[in-house]
């Protein structure tokens, strides 16, 4: 929702590490944190996805689940590891309308790996200021 502060949870279930990009606004990266994924069998199809993620379980993959010091300042792309739950929390200022998140690998973008979001204004989402009285 425009001017309100949104906390994301990006999971990456695949075994690639993923920049995922955000349209619109800056936005700052909270916690990285290590997670053990079980996908099922037929878990990931063109139409849906189930998966069970243990967020902060140890996970031997060598990779150091911890933010960098680069990683601390105002961001437009965060990267996404193997085994990985980035927290990003971002506030959309300016513009309500209609946006996208993808990750920035070409071979990605041209397969779709991109996801549309909305940002409503506040004045279209009465029930939301209730919940914050």
């Amino acid at each position: 929702m425009l001017h309100h502060p949104e906390i994301w949870r990006l999971i990456n279930l695949t075994g690639d590490t993923h920049p995922i990009h955000v349209h619109l606004d800056a936005f700052q990266v909270l916690d990285r944190h290590g997670a053990a994924v079980e996908i099922a069998d037929g878990g990931i199809t063109t139409t849906g996805t189930s998966a069970t993620v243990r967020v902060g379980q140890a996970v031997d993959d060598r990779i150091p689940h911890a933010l960098d010091d680069n990683e601390r300042g105002r961001k437009d792309t965060v990267r996404v590891n193997p085994n990985e739950v980035v927290d990003i929390v971002v506030r959309f200022e300016v513009f309500s309308g209609r946006y996208m998140y993808h990750c920035h690998i070409l071979e990605h973008e041209d397969r779709d790996m991109m996801r549309p979001f909305v940002v409503m204004p506040p004045e279209l989402m009465p029930f939301m200021a209730m919940e914050e009285a």
